[in-house]
């Protein structure tokens, strides 16, 4: 019986080297992989060969109690590999410790430790080839079915690494973008001012209304960025205009996020209906690619809409019900700006947009959807078509504003200057370029700073930022939804259990308590700057995602989207110094279910590790 007592210390020992060797590969890959993407192939296959080891021990640790079985353990990586295992994976932790060897010079702090790790994996595993060479017996094969288990755990383990290697590092500002960045560049003269004109566009119905009004309105061509776009009745509605649109003539395309793309858009008859005519080109930014995890985190999250060169839309509405139109049914609040190019000038911030988009449209990575003509010619994308057609003759009838052509010139506000900010485009790690010049910004600020944001998930650089804009402004606060108003339960959970850091900061903190989730993402600088866009204070926006905000020096803007942001805190919970909360008259704490409260609890538990990339 002592014979095939699990020996705990040997398996111990395979588990360490191999445990060891992954977080060398892994550490690697982050400093060489983003640079040299040559090494991502070679890091993909040597991360694979040691989940494969690993989840060979595990199994055939737990199938046998036969001590002479478990020695072998380790010795062969795959059943295609016939001969010079042990060698062949001595070399590459060999390779590894030549790589951080090299890199010594440049990260000194960062590859003495990992060199340790290396070189610990290396004796472990000479020894552990000694040992094996001792041993005569040959194992037992391994059943069809258990090596599908261990390639199935295999590439789970390596799905899960991957997605938490694209949320390391997170990158620093780097000293050139400081430099180059001047705050005074984003305010106008009085002699010279900007000939873009702008408005708030603060109402879920009016949003769609002036999408519908805008598409309908072009003449020549049409531009969509968008993060999420479904087929429900709004989803539908806008879908629809475009039809339309390519059915006159103008060229139309559109840009979505990967996630949208494969959960929503594909076999999605509406979506193909538009992608298989001549006039329309979709892509996708980031299609998901299973075998590319370290890329899944790296999402689109700008929503803008051009047409022409006469106006555009932009700011954090995604393109369905819960942010557009008037229906029943769950909803959220958010902004847009629509920003009119009032005398067709070429330096209209418009083209700033332009150029970002046509850098999204033009990346290696941005992959054109089912654009063939016969997807065109199924009979359900034929019917989804036609319903397409008839709901915009029905929505035309029923809001007949959509139909009329717009005055932009008298429903907009002038304005002296607008500037796009925006993050890097890359799929990967981003730097932080849209925070550090929204906090520089707000930092300028002579009397007062407010920020909106539905979420805030902060690291320690960005609570040093909020206490640096507190310190340095007379009146800083920041509105996001109360735990019990928040429409994502992550968020609510984050904000729970980090809400003495954030209130540490030394900012004035509002709880939204209206009732229904907030999702706008404004920031109002004295009564001059005004800031909208799709950037939240989290660090998905800061470090993942691509985003947009948009910089308007307008005092009339200014004054409008000042006083929408109040009609909000109106109804807003005080935090106080001591981390109690005063509830004006009129505002009462809004309860949370007890559905609600387990879906934050668990989830919030289960993923906090994670918090950096949610």
């Amino acid at each position: 019986m002592s014979e095939k007592r699990p020996n705990r210390k040997k398996t111990a020992r395979y588990l360490f080297a191999n445990l060891a060797a992954l977080l060398s590969a892994a550490i690697s890959a982050l400093m060489l992989g983003r640079q040299y993407p040559l090494m991502r192939g070679f890091f993909l296959l040597f991360l694979f060969s040691e989940l494969f080891t690993l989840c060979r021990i595990f199994v055939i640790q737990g199938k046998s109690g036969n001590s002479q079985k478990r020695d072998y353990i380790g010795k062969c990586l795959t059943d295609w590999i016939t001969a010079g295992e042990e060698q062949k994976l001595l070399a590459a932790r060999i390779f590894f410790l030549f790589v951080q060897i090299l890199l010594l010079a440049k990260r000194p702090d960062f590859f003495k430790a990992n060199i340790i790790i290396v070189i610990g994996s290396i004796i472990l595993f000479i020894l552990l080839i000694l040992r094996q060479r001792r041993i005569s017996a040959t194992p037992k094969k391994l059943k069809t079915s258990t090596k599908i288990k261990i390639a199935a755990a295999s590439y789970l383990l390596y799905l899960i690494l991957g997605v938490l290697i694209s949320g390391f590092p997170q990158p620093k500002i780097s000293d050139e973008y400081k430099k180059s960045f001047r705050p005074e560049t984003f305010f106008g003269g009085t002699d010279n001012p900007a000939k873009d004109r702008a408005v708030v566009l603060e109402d879920n119905s009016k949003a769609l209304i002036e999408r519908v009004r805008m598409i309908r309105g072009a003449k020549d061509r049409v531009i969509l960025s968008t993060f999420d776009f479904r087929t429900d009745l709004s989803g539908k509605t806008l879908l629809a205009a475009l039809l339309d649109a390519a059915d006159r003539g103008v060229s139309v395309k559109i840009v979505v996020d990967g996630v949208c793309g494969l959960l929503r858009m594909e076999q999605n008859p509406y979506f193909f209906a538009l992608s298989s005519h001549e006039n329309i080109e979709i892509r996708i930014y980031n299609r998901i690619n299973p075998l590319i995890p370290w890329r899944l985190m790296g999402r689109l999250h700008d929503k803008y809409l051009i047409v022409d060169t006469t106006a555009y839309i932009l700011g954090g509405r995604n393109s369905f019900s819960y942010f557009l139109g008037d229906w029943p049914g769950h909803k959220n609040y958010d902004r847009d700006v629509l920003v009119y190019n009032a005398n067709g000038s070429t330096e209209s911030s418009l083209y700033q947009v332009e150029s970002y988009f046509n850098e999204i449209w033009n990346l290696k990575y941005t992959r054109t959807f089912h654009n063939r003509k016969s997807i065109g010619k199924r009979a359900c994308v034929k019917r989804a078509a036609e319903e397409l057609r008839e709901l915009y003759t029905q929505y035309l009838a029923d809001y007949q504003e959509a139909a009329s052509p717009a005055d932009y010139e008298a429903m907009t506000f002038p304005t002296k200057k607008i500037t796009l900010l925006a993050n890097p485009t890359t799929a990967y790690a981003k730097e932080p370029t849209v925070f550090y010049a929204l906090t520089k910004l707000m930092k300028q600020a002579r009397e007062s700073v407010t920020i909106h944001t539905p979420y805030i998930i902060a690291n320690d650089f960005m609570y040093d930022a909020f206490a640096e804009i507190a310190a340095a402004v007379p009146e800083a606060r920041m509105m996001t939804n109360s735990v019990a108003n928040n429409g994502n339960p992550f968020g609510a959970g984050d904000y729970r259990a980090n809400f003495d850091k954030i209130r540490a900061t030394g900012i004035q903190l509002l709880e939204y308590e209206g009732g229904v989730s907030y999702h706008g993402k404004s920031i109002v600088i004295d009564d001059d700057l005004s800031i909208v866009g799709s950037f939240n204070m989290d660090m998905r926006s800061v470090y993942l995602d691509t985003e947009l905000m948009l910089v308007i020096d307008s005092k009339e803007v200014n004054a409008q989207l000042r006083d929408l942001l109040y009609r909000y805190e109106k109804e807003c919970a005080i935090v106080q110094m001591d981390g109690s909360r005063i509830f004006p008259d009129g505002v009462s704490p809004q309860e949370i279910s007890s559905k609600k409260k387990f879906n934050i609890e668990v989830l919030y538990n289960l993923l906090r590790w994670a918090r950096r990339l949610l």
